[in-house]
């Protein structure tokens, strides 16, 4: 074989995995969401009319999900708030695209203007649901007023009540619960969840 033909031969091979490549990447940018991607869905997908959306990292999984929590919009409907989940090109970390989870939905419980709730559970690599790392989460705008909540935890050893402060952010405030679940084997359960504004006053319930 000439060395030519040889070069030749390489070219090709080459230029068959820089087309894969491409196509692969391609797929991956018009199937994922830059950040202001997921704003974008925020704002077409929004129920109350919001004009504007705030990014929240979650903590523990800073680098897997992220939030938008709707800062205005009208008054009168739910609190949303928006799941985002970081996708990873390969291994390659280097790009910040995400995918949209799930947004809240309304209970019909009393102060549902005040804040939004999401509950869901995170998956792996693979797409299969963690039942040991679900996710609660409370958020609203910092105009809502709400400086404290309290909550009922049962576990198998019996049920007890917690109160605590809510953590402020400079747009928005949010409570996470993590590892809820219920089973056979374990229990760990959040419910009547309470929400008290800077006076004492309780402004609502989840």
């Amino acid at each position: 074989m000439t060395k030519s033909k040889i070069c030749k031969g390489v070219l090709i091979a080459v230029s068959c995995v820089v087309s894969v490549f491409a196509i692969v990447l391609v797929y991956y940018f018009s199937t994922t969401m830059s950040v202001q991607g997921c704003i974008d869905y925020c704002l077409e997908n929004t129920s109350r009319n919001a004009t504007d959306f705030d990014r929240l990292g979650d903590g523990r999984y800073v680098e897997d999900y992220a939030y938008f929590i709707a800062t205005d919009g009208d008054s009168s409907k739910p609190q949303e708030v928006f799941v985002f989940k970081r996708k990873f090109f390969g291994s390659i970390s280097a790009f910040d695209r995400y995918e949209f989870v799930m947004s809240s939905t309304p209970s019909g419980k009393e102060g549902e203007d005040k804040f939004g709730s999401i509950q869901f559970f995170t998956v792996n690599d693979d797409g299969e649901k963690e039942p040991d790392s679900t996710l609660l989460f409370f958020g609203a705008t910092k105009d809502s007023d709400i400086t404290e909540y309290e909550y009922t935890l049962t576990t198998r050893e019996g049920s007890n009540v917690y109160r605590g402060n809510v953590v402020k952010g400079t747009t928005f405030w949010f409570v996470k619960f993590f590892g809820l679940r219920n089973d056979e084997n374990y229990k760990k359960v959040i419910s009547d969840v309470k929400f008290y504004d800077r006076n004492g006053d309780l402004v609502g319930i989840w």
